[in-house]
């Protein structure tokens, strides 16, 4: 039945941290909160997990009420039916692998304790490693751990909160692809918190796209990457030019355009260096970069520096002609300078 969250506010003192946020995420989906440091997604996710009390609000998991400020609700979080992987994998060094996984069996009392945590560590490739030290475990093995003690009593949902950003990037990719085909294993309903547009764009069903509090948009990867709200939107789910216009009329057939000043939106990906495109720009190539099969260029245009990916070898200092399709653009209103952190 999902996640079902309404109208919740979360106040640090006089500091609005969730500013009335509601959404839902049904059976067996993955959803990920997605933006800057500070936006409100891990105090988000620490509330529905009942780590936080909102000051207001309505929280439901697989239909049963866990918060409710209207009615008094507040429910602890070892009574709430979830499983959370944290950032710090919260390994207990002292424990074996075995141990670590049953844990959450114990406290419940559960019978078949080992039978579970057997199948849990199989799903996760660590069955032969149940009487290993907890110490003598790689930071991938001790994520896989995590993710084991999260599974291990079938939880009806599943919260991760940022379980990658301590790996390495070939072990994040791997990890990444994992855990969503876990997921999907498992059917279980997610809530998927990082700072990553490139986890939140391969691992989710759906993106809830999260700033100073507030939901700025929410929709499937396609949507929010390929048709931002905003120019924050655009920037966050990777990314990003923006060409300043005086007037959208500066390009040709981009189609419905807002009044007053405004920005074209560009993905680096779908500029082509050369003509031929609907609109053509000329700049001066500030730097190039090899990464491997193709380069990345930071080009001046005007007051703005594009970047582009191609494998075309361009020196830097030269003038490049650059083009792109009508349909690669979105022109969206003049707001303050994107940035991401």
């Amino acid at each position: 039945m999902g996640i079902v969250v309404r109208d919740l506010v979360k106040r640090y003192g006089d500091k609005t941290i969730i500013d009335r946020i509601s959404f839902e995420i049904g059976e067996g989906e993955l959803v990920s909160l997605l933006g800057p440091s500070g936006c409100g997604k891990t105090t988000t996710l620490r509330c529905i997990a009942g780590l936080e009390t909102p000051e207001e609000g309505f929280i439901a998991i697989d239909g049963t009420v866990v918060f409710d400020s209207s009615a008094g609700i507040m429910i602890e979080p070892y009574h709430r039916d979830i499983g959370m992987v944290f950032q710090s994998y919260a390994i207990w060094p002292h424990l074996t692998v075995f141990e670590n996984v049953a844990f959450p069996l114990r406290i419940r009392r559960d019978r078949d304790v080992d039978k579970r945590v057997m199948r849990a560590l199989e799903m996760v490739g660590l069955a032969a490693f149940r009487d290993r030290s907890s110490q003598q475990l790689s930071g991938g093995q001790q994520q896989r751990v995590a993710v084991a003690r999260a599974i291990v009593h079938a939880p009806a949902v599943l919260l991760f909160d940022e379980p990658l950003s301590n790996l390495d990037a070939k072990l994040r990719d791997q990890t990444r692809a994992e855990i969503r085909k876990l997921q999907r294993e498992l059917n279980v309903s997610t809530v998927y918190v990082t700072h990553d547009q490139a986890e939140a764009l391969s691992l989710s069903d759906r993106i809830l796209v999260m700033r100073d509090g507030a939901i700025r948009q929410q929709g499937t990867p396609v949507q929010v990457y390929g048709t931002p709200v905003d120019t924050f939107v655009a920037d966050v789910v990777g990314p990003a030019n923006f060409l300043p216009l005086t007037d959208a009329a500066q390009l040709r057939s981009v189609g419905p355009v807002p009044s007053g000043p405004c920005v074209a939106m560009i993905r680096p990906d779908r500029i082509v260096i050369g003509s031929g495109g609907d609109n053509q720009l000329s700049g001066t190539v500030r730097q190039r970069l090899y990464l491997g099969g193709h380069y990345e260029y930071l080009v001046a245009v005007g007051p703005a520096l594009l970047r582009v990916l191609s494998s075309v070898t361009v020196a830097e200092g030269e003038t490049m002609t650059l083009s792109f399709a009508a349909a690669d653009c979105i022109i969206l209103a003049q707001e303050e300078t994107p940035t991401w952190a």
